[in-house]
């Protein structure tokens, strides 16, 4: 019963909780595709037009990784971060602490729905013709999901007791940006540094995202097992930790 009163919670308070956020301002659910929009322009104007990166396959590269990212970035720090934020509440009635980082990264879900539906506008207003590969893009929805609430489950069990963590995660995602193959080919790297990289499953989740959305290529189901996994264990350990110091948390001088 308190599972399922603890899911209840989360699709109640993801909705209010983006209902309130699109009510605070006029445009309201707009800002969720025009702040993606901002972010990716400034990466545009910087690889584009001032570095001068205009080959013809760039630009549908580059936002497929930055998309893909932003949504990633958002849900690792947010999920993170979010039995912190809700200090107050853990002093005054008791919730599982699971909840608080799956609330947060199913509502970074949520905004980047709408987000990859306007990339693969894009794609086609940009003369990329609809594969039949696109049709895998729910198991890698799936698979970043998992991958993006394990690493939140496992990160929000730790940080409560260690707040300078929080400067460090925020410092990990900005190296994991650079070297997730955002702004370039993780194939074309030569190895044993390519290997290397792709020890961070995003960089191998990327890579998949553009096989299935420009090269037509169906996803490398051995990579995307190993990347769920992986999540599994991570994920597994923070729900055992946040179990284990269940009662802790209201305790922390916040």
């Amino acid at each position: 019963m308190r599972l399922r009163n603890s899911i209840e919670l989360i699709f109640y308070k993801t909705y209010t909780d983006l209902k309130a956020e699109s009510e605070r301002s006029y445009l309201g659910f707009l800002w969720w595709i025009i702040e993606p929009i901002f972010y990716l322009s400034a990466f545009y104007i910087l690889q584009v037009l001032v570095m001068r990166r205009d080959g013809t396959d760039f630009v549908p590269f580059f936002l497929c990784g930055a998309v893909v990212w932003k949504w990633f970035d958002s849900g690792v720090k947010g999920g993170g971060h979010a039995i912190s934020i809700h200090r107050g509440l853990l002093q005054q009635v008791y919730v599982q602490k699971f909840v608080f980082p799956v609330i947060t990264v199913m509502g970074s879900t949520a905004r980047f729905i709408p987000v990859f539906g306007i990339f693969c506008l894009f794609l086609l207003l940009y003369g990329t013709p609809v594969k039949i590969t696109w049709l895998a893009a729910p198991l890698l929805f799936a698979t970043q999901l998992c991958l993006t609430l394990s690493l939140a489950l496992l990160i929000s069990s730790i940080t409560p007791f260690l707040p300078d963590l929080k400067v460090a995660i925020d410092n990990a995602m900005l190296l994991l940006f650079f070297i997730s193959g955002v702004f370039f080919n993780i194939n074309e790297v030569h190895e044993p540094v390519r290997s290397y990289l792709l020890v961070n499953p995003m960089a191998g989740l990327i890579d998949e995202y553009r096989n299935i959305m420009l090269r037509g290529a169906w996803p490398n189901l051995d990579r995307i097992g190993i990347i769920i996994l992986t999540s599994l264990g991570m994920g597994g350990l923070g729900l055992a930790l946040l179990k284990q110091l269940d009662h802790k948390y209201g305790k922390i001088p916040f």
